[in-house]
């Protein structure tokens, strides 16, 4: 009887963890160092820290943005000025994350003129 029981909570234990896979990502597998995955002279670069604080390195002669970040909704990432942060004025980005091919996808990032960039990073 107690084989049978400890089975089935293993298989109960198994199916919950399951269950989440494909949520939206949450801070702790966004955090990081993230490139630009393109492959060109000058790539874009991303960290995200615990802090709600991105640091942003668009091109080599802007330096470095140092930004706030929060993640709204599902698939929501807002970008504010440290001063602004939390409920002052933000850029709002779609975003998405593939966990196995740990790669992040940020539309609007690098705005473009009437088109909607797609920037997509790897882990550094």
């Amino acid at each position: 009887m107690n084989t049978r029981m400890l089975l089935f909570v293993l298989l109960v234990l198994i199916a919950f963890n399951g269950c989440d896979k494909d949520k939206f990502p949450n801070e702790f597998n966004i955090l990081g160092p993230w490139i630009e995955k393109e492959e060109a002279d000058f790539r874009v670069e991303i960290e995200f820290r615990t802090s709600s604080r991105v640091f942003l390195k668009r091109s080599p002669e802007g330096g470095i943005d140092t930004l706030m970040y929060r993640l709204d909704k599902a698939d929501e990432l807002r970008l504010f000025l440290p001063a602004d942060f939390p409920a002052g004025p933000s850029s709002a980005h779609r975003i998405t994350y593939s966990q196995r091919s740990e790669q992040l996808t940020i539309y609007g990032l690098m705005p473009l003129a009437g088109e909607t960039s797609v920037t997509v990073f790897r882990r550094k």
